[in-house]
Formats: C-alpha cells, sequence, structure tokens
C-alpha cells in the first residue's frame, strides 16, 4: 500500500514539476529522535543538503520556503501569489517546520491520503487538506492543484515522510491527545492563566507580535480578524489544550514552566470564547460535518445527533459525551 502511495505522488507531482523564529535562510538539518510502534528507538535526520540535486530538491525547497515563509511568498501580499488572507505562516502551528514531535507535526501525512475525512463527509487528497488550512486558518483561499506551489507543498511534506523512513507509526505523531477533564473547561481560570503565561508572547489583546518590518508575525494572533477561524481545528476546545499542553509556554525548554493539563483546557476555552475574543467565521456551518453523528466530541457548533447540549460540545466535560458514542458504536 505503502509504494502504492509513494506511485502515486510521483506521478502526480513530478507531472507538474520541471522545477517561531525565521530558519528558512539556510538549509535545514534537524534531529528528532522517536518511538515507533514497536517501541524502537529512530532517528529522523531532516537535511536538505542531503537531498539529490535535481527537479525534486528544487520542490522540497520550494515547499519548505512556503512552510516557513508563507505570508512572504503567497500572504496579502505575498511576492509569489496573494493566496492567504492573514499574515500566519504554516510553521506557526506545525512547529519547527511540522517537525516537532507533539508539535502538530506532518511525518505521515502524506501517506495517510487520499481518505475519507467527517468534517466533509468525503475523501480528500492531500491538496484538500493543505487547502483546508490555506483557506481556515490562513483565511485564505484554495491554492490550483497543479501549480507550482501546491506541488512544492505535497513534495515537502513527502520529503518529511520519507526522512522518517516511511514509518506510519511514531510517537508524538497526530492525532495529538490529552485525557479529557472530568470537569468544564473554566474560559475564567484560562483568561487568568493566559495573563500570566500567553500574553507575554501573543499579547494581552490576543494579537500576537509582528515580526520586525511590520509583515509577518514572531507570534501569531490567537484571536481577533487575523487569527484562525471558527471552523478550523484549533477552534476544538480538545484539539487546541492538547497543543497548549504539550508545546506552550513557547520557551518552556528553557524556563521549564509548563502548563498543567486543566491549565490548557481553561487557557483554550479562553481563546476560542468568541463571546469574550471574537475570531472570523469560515461561514461553513450547513456544510461541515454533514452527517451530525461523525461530528468530533468537542466540534463546538450544531446540530448533534446527541442530546449533550452545545456549550457541552464547546466546553466539556467530555467524557460523558465520549463514552456515549463509544458505547453506541459498539452496539
Amino acid at each position: 500500500m505503502q509504494k502504492k502511495i509513494y506511485q502515486f505522488f510521483l506521478l502526480t507531482i513530478t507531472s507538474c514539476f520541471i522545477v517561531s523564529c525565521n530558519t528558512s535562510e539556510k538549509p535545514a538539518s534537524i534531529h528528532s529522535i522517536y518511538k515507533t510502534s514497536s517501541d524502537s528507538i529512530q532517528t529522523a535526520v531532516y537535511d536538505t543538503s542531503a537531498i539529490s540535486e535535481g527537479p525534486e530538491k528544487v520542490a522540497i525547497l520550494y515547499g519548505r520556503e512556503l512552510f516557513m515563509n508563507t505570508h512572504k511568498l503567497i500572504g496579502p501580499k505575498g511576492t509569489v501569489l496573494q493566496q492567504t488572507g492573514n499574515e500566519v505562516d504554516c510553521r506557526n502551528c506545525h512547529i519547527n517546520g511540522g517537525t516537532k514531535p507533539f508539535g502538530m507535526p506532518l511525518f505521515t501525512s502524506v501517506a495517510r491520503y487520499p481518505q475519507y475525512r467527517a468534517r466533509e463527509s468525503n475523501i480528500l487528497t492531500i491538496q484538500d487538506r493543505v487547502n483546508n488550512c490555506i483557506e481556515r486558518p490562513l483565511l485564505g483561499k484554495a491554492i490550483p492543484f497543479n501549480s507550482k506551489e501546491m506541488n512544492a507543498f505535497a513534495m515537502y511534506l513527502k520529503w518529511l515522510w520519507d526522512c522518517n523512513k516511511n514509518a506510519m507509526k511514531i510517537e508524538g505523531d497526530i492525532p495529538n491527545r490529552i485525557p479529557w477533564m472530568n470537569r468544564r473547561a473554566d474560559w475564567q481560570k484560562g483568561k487568568a492563566d493566559y495573563a500570566q503565561l500567553c500574553a507575554r508572547c501573543h499579547g494581552i489583546d490576543g494579537q500576537g507580535v509582528k515580526a520586525p518590518g511590520g509583515y509577518g508575525y514572531t507570534y501569531p494572533p490567537v484571536w481577533g480578524e487575523h487569527a484562525y477561524s471558527i471552523g478550523s481545528s484549533m477552534h476544538r476546545v480538545g484539539k487546541l489544550a492538547a497543543f497548549i499542553r504539550n508545546n506552550m509556554p513557547n520557551d518552556m525548554d528553557i524556563t521549564k514552566i509548563h502548563v498543567t493539563e486543566e491549565q490548557a483546557y481553561d487557557i483554550a476555552a479562553y481563546l476560542n470564547n468568541e463571546q469574550v475574543n471574537p475570531r472570523p467565521d469560515f461561514h461553513e456551518d450547513d456544510i461541515l460535518y454533514p452527517n451530525h453523528a461523525d461530528k468530533s466530541v468537542d466540534y463546538p457548533i450544531g446540530p448533534y445527533a446527541d442530546t449533550f447540549s452545545q456549550d457541552q460540545h464547546k466546553y466539556g466535560p467530555f467524557k460523558p459525551i465520549d463514552d456515549y458514542w463509544k458505547a453506541r458504536r459498539k452496539k
């Protein structure tokens, strides 16, 4: 199966090619240690200088540049396209260019598509999935499938999978989850924790810190008209809580400050309380999750195929909902 996926991407991609810090100026050279499903220790080396010269290397390097400097190349003032609607980069969510375990990595993304996605109730390709991010978190418009830019994104993702020796089960890969809390997430507690732990980077007003020169972000906005939209994966409290728990504060490796799981949920609830912190609306409530029974436990927009309230789907407690659906699907 993996061989067929690999061949599919070579045919799709090569047919169109004749060619938190800003790390894109130099070739990527990163070592990552991880465990596979057999608990064997593996080392992935992401070294672009080791790629053989030729059209594929050109594509991979361009894909990485698009990933690390999205706003410069295809942002509102992009030098190549004006495709995204804000100045956020892909790397702002997929840390270290998608190579950080538990940092929304992209180790296996290219190998898991095409796949059925409940949100759209359809089979999506990797190109569709890239456009999901372009349209929702980056507030943009879809990139044409046969474009140089889309193929560069796909080639970069394929290169990440190859760097991991085409492993499919890697510790820290998506989906990233933390245990459900036994209580409802408390956005007011989250507001206090945000002020203490997050505001120094993202601002007390949630608007982030602009990059030197005023275009792009050193730290991205977490709410407001330039932040990820309603309908994005990060708009789910459980999804965002796992990201916060594993990766924030941004300097946690230096400061040794780590948020607790409960703090992560509370902060996520605060960020995603659009009554307090408004954000753009993707305006697809009527077409996302057309099969209501497929909705994620923490998907915050009804209607639902169960009797739990929209408030509980948004803020929890989530475990009773999860238990309900697990029991129902066993029948």
